[in-house]
């Protein structure tokens, strides 16, 4: 009998471990101007299939003005960001992908991360403190920049940001 009660523990904890697998972090955040203290933009990180491995990219869908207003989604994208290859727009560019959950550290690592003002790419860290930030780290070795970005409530924002659907998204890396 301990068998029985021991196989079907056995099996309930691996049928679980498969509910809870899902990447952690995704989601919308809100990133912040270093300069101004502003909201900047808005990026969904999402989930993609690297072969066997789930990863996580994350993809800019909204920018703001000056005054703190979204003035660009998916459906109006007009800024370019001319310092990367091909000159994209700003809204729909990945600006993070390869990263790798580290369930001993609690981060994404061995991923990359650009910063599309200036086309440069780095290397990347992601965690979370607490339940309304995310750290993201851009480095080269010992040496780089954290920023802070808030979780953002879906309900907030505009319908159209609502009911972005990632499940085909896969990054489009521009290094």
């Amino acid at each position: 009998m301990k068998k029985i009660v021991f196989s079907a523990l056995g099996t309930f904890a691996l049928s679980m471990s498969g509910v809870f697998a899902g990447v952690p972090l995704t989601g919308l955040y809100q990133t912040i101007d270093d300069e101004t203290n502003m909201p900047k933009s808005i990026v969904m990180l999402y989930e993609y299939k690297d072969g066997d491995d789930s990863e996580l990219a994350g993809r800019i869908v909204a920018l703001y003005d000056e005054k703190g207003n979204i003035s660009e989604t998916l459906a109006n994208p007009v800024k370019l960001a001319d310092k990367v290859s091909g000159s994209p727009k700003y809204v729909g560019l990945d600006i993070i992908w390869g990263m790798e959950w580290d369930s001993d550290d609690k981060e994404y690592q061995d991923g990359k991360i650009m910063d599309p003002k200036k086309g440069k790419v780095y290397s990347s860290v992601i965690w979370q403190d607490n339940k309304d930030k995310v750290r993201v780290r851009g480095k080269i070795g010992p040496f780089g920049r954290t920023q802070t970005w808030n979780v953002l409530t879906v309900s907030d924002l505009p319908a159209e940001i609502q009911t972005i659907d990632t499940t085909n998204w896969k990054p489009i890396i521009r290094d």
